[in-house]
């Protein structure tokens, strides 16, 4: 299946490889297509890559394959080993065919294996890469640039959880909520545009400084049939380009500042407009409701900075909805993440994170016995750098309440993930 993902991409390629020998300008540090973190920093010179770069054509091959334990609690015990190829090409339409300010970008992979999540039977993915064995066309979208870069407007089939809901500190972590968070993977419609699916959509992003950016976008609001058993499973390989499903919007604003340690700190919502009748209730009352909306905040903050490339950098993320629709009514995660601190490894990372979701009290009184209140993971891991382009991360979790399901043990979770970039 990965070679029909190969194949489709050559035609790109070949397109970069004939509008090579025109590339319109010469640099003084020529673009050669190699990302900044890439096992091909450390091969031979690749002419075609680079000749490739020059005619506006980028690619890039990547690998993580993982291993996880669940030791105790759960629904099961045992091993699994689950694995992501992904490939991805961005065109710079300038440099091919003289359109200033455009840009398309496509990325597809190949999910197999199975991951820890079915066995501990969590809300909170235990990695974010797991999902439904497949070949998955993930992002396919037109960028335009406007007024010098200030506005961008993206359209097309694109990830919410690459641009909204970020922390990058919490992105080093492994399991899926320190990505998307929880709340919303519980309370938008099939688990919203998040990893592995995305959904239709326009974004339109306004940065006026190197300071502020403001985000807002309207997607279709669910990713696959809104009531698809597994909506994985109901749009296998991210081909289904839905419209008529409610329109869901998000909204951010993100403000950097410096005051002697760098920080971030961002305010956002969203809003699931026009939903299927029968997908959101009131708890309460059980009538049928159209909407559900949420509230957020994230901080990045550097809290120690010595010598060299040690920091110390913490995070923390919050969100609030309704209580009488949303599954999930409060949300937080925090964590550090501490850099440098290993002689010789300065690229090397160790930090800990925790995420705590709120179950609805009005649901949980609809079933008093079988619900528990809520469910929490504590995570810790280790990022080395192996090689240029080569990651190894141990990492253990602990979870509390896996599902908010009374007979569910907590669960402890061992694993490691190895990325190899390309």
């Amino acid at each position: 299946m990965t070679s029909k993902l190969l194949a489709g991409a050559l035609p790109v390629f070949a397109l970069g490889s004939l509008m090579a020998a025109t590339a319109a300008k010469a640099e003084d540090k020529p673009d050669i297509g190699v990302p900044d973190e890439s096992i091909a920093a450390d091969l031979p010179f690749d002419s075609v890559r680079a000749s490739l770069a020059a005619s506006g054509v980028k690619y890039g091959v990547n690998y993580n394959g993982e291993y996880y334990d669940v030791t105790s609690g759960g629904l099961s015990r045992g091993s699994t080993y689950n694995g992501l190829i992904e490939t991805y090409v961005d065109l710079d339409l300038e440099k091919i065919m003289g359109w200033k300010g455009a840009t398309i970008h496509a990325n597809a992979f190949y999910v197999h294996g199975d991951g820890p999540t079915a066995k501990t039977g969590s809300i909170f993915a235990v990695s974010n890469l797991e999902g439904f064995e497949t070949v998955r066309l993930d992002e396919l979208w037109l960028e335009q640039s406007l007024l010098d870069d200030k506005v961008k407007v993206k359209v097309g089939s694109i990830a919410a959880d690459t641009m909204f809901f970020i922390s990058d500190t919490a992105a080093v972590f492994l399991n899926g909520t320190f990505g998307w968070p929880g709340i919303l993977a519980s309370n938008t419609i099939q688990g919203g545009p998040g990893y592995p699916l995305t959904s239709m959509g326009a974004v339109v992003t306004f940065t006026p400084n190197d300071k502020l950016t403001l985000m807002g976008a309207v997607f279709n609001g669910s990713p696959a049939d809104p009531f698809a058993e597994d909506p994985q499973k109901d749009n296998p390989h991210g081909t289904d380009f839905r419209f008529g499903d409610g329109e869901l919007m998000i909204l951010e604003g993100a403000y950097k500042y410096n005051i002697g340690l760098e920080g971030t700190v961002k305010f956002g919502g969203w809003k699931q407009f026009n939903a299927p009748e029968g997908v959101y209730s009131d708890f309460r009352s059980g009538n049928g409701v159209n909407n559900d909306y949420g509230i957020y905040g994230i901080i990045d903050q550097q809290i120690w900075k010595g010598d060299g490339d040690k920091t110390i950098t913490a995070f923390g993320r919050i969100s609030g909805s309704p209580t009488d629709r949303s599954p999930m009514d409060f949300y937080f995660d925090t964590g550090v993440l501490f850099a440098g601190f290993v002689p010789g490894r300065a690229k090397d990372t160790f930090g800990a994170a925790y995420g705590y979701g709120q179950i609805s009290s009005d649901l949980v009184d609809t079933d008093p016995s079988e619900l528990k209140t809520f469910e929490s993971v504590l995570e810790l891991n280790y990022v080395a750098q192996i090689a240029n382009g080569i990651t190894l991360a141990p990492d253990f979790q602990y979870f509390w309440n896996p599902g908010a399901v009374a007979e569910v043990d907590h669960a402890a979770v061992w694993g490691s993930r190895l990325k190899i970039s390309y």
